[in-house]
């Protein structure tokens, strides 16, 4: 396997699988590269990769359970099958470090074997149930060297740092939208001013522009007046002089025809009085009887009367 494991825990599979599988998930929920024997080796030579994974890793984790160390007094024994007694004297040999975790009432033996019993001399974490949290924070705190992921190790200023990421964008749009609200808001104050002031302008205009209407109407109305005043001022005098002459002119004619006939009538006979109106048979038969020359004049005489009189 090509994975680089950072922590190795080694333990003995009676008595401290359910510690090191805690361990195992907790490391590993907190971001670190733990290798797990059960769940990273299922497959290829066991011993080999084993030893590969010690000499890799930084941190070499041993769970010290009541009885790990046990079966070096069996009388079957080999040593070529214990797994935790190779590990422990691989990672001695390596001079990695070492974590040992002792469970509650364990005890070293009096007596180890040779390749294993440096182990006594390495400090170790007392783990109890009641102080396990303690312990835990202990361990991955003073203890190990390897460190979790960068995303896991900087967790906390990632969260700070997403989080004033977050404040500044939400201030900036906050501002961002503020201002513009304030811009249109401003905007539509100016525009409502402007129809103010366009409403107000109006209102002169139409105000100067009825007042000049009403100017030039009365102005109109004063110059028709004063027109018809001039022109039934004209007309009657006009009629006034048109009337005297007619009348200067009738008269003069009248003047004229009466000159004319006073010129052209003979003397108006002596009018007869009655005693003369019934000549005695004696004058009326001494008078001699006109001759035709005698009447002609007397014909003359009357035509002008008669023309005068139908022109007249």
């Amino acid at each position: 396997m090509s994975t680089k494991f950072k922590i190795f825990i080694s333990y003995r599979r009676k008595g401290g699988y359910d510690t090191a599988k805690l361990i195992y998930e907790r490391l590993k929920m907190d971001g670190y590269s733990v290798s797990f024997d059960l769940d990273t080796l299922e497959n290829g030579n066991f011993g080999n990769e084993l030893e590969k994974r010690i000499k890799k890793c930084k941190d070499f984790i041993i769970i010290l359970n009541t009885g790990i160390f046990d079966c070096f007094t069996e009388p079957d024994y080999n040593q070529k099958d214990d797994w935790v007694r190779i590990e422990i004297g691989c990672a001695l040999m390596a001079k990695k470090n070492i974590v040992p975790l002792k469970m509650e009432d364990f005890v070293y033996p009096k007596r180890l074997p040779s390749d294993i019993k440096d182990i006594t001399k390495i400090n170790a974490i007392d783990l109890s149930p009641e102080h396990f949290e303690a312990a835990y924070e202990k361990l991955k705190s003073t203890f190990l060297i390897s460190k979790p992921h960068w995303k896991i190790r900087h967790k906390k200023r990632m969260i700070s740092f997403v989080f004033i990421v977050f404040f500044l964008a939400a201030a900036y749009l906050f501002f961002t939208i503020n201002a513009s609200f304030k811009q249109k808001e401003q905007e539509a104050r100016e525009a409502k001013l402007a129809v103010q002031r366009a409403d107000s302008i109006r209102i002169v205009r139409e105000m100067e522009l009825k007042r000049t209407a009403d100017s030039i109407n009365a102005a109109m109305e004063a110059e028709l007046a004063r027109a018809t005043d001039s022109i039934s001022d004209a007309m009657e005098l006009e009629i006034a002089r048109t009337a005297d002459s007619v009348k200067a002119y009738m008269e003069a004619k009248a003047a004229r025809n009466a000159q004319k006939n006073a010129v052209q009538s003979p003397p108006s006979p002596p009018k007869k009085t009655p005693q003369q109106s019934t000549p005695p048979k004696s004058a009326v038969q001494s008078t001699p009887k006109k001759t035709p020359q005698q009447n002609v004049p007397k014909k003359t005489t009357q035509q002008p009367t008669q023309q005068k009189s139908s022109k007249k």
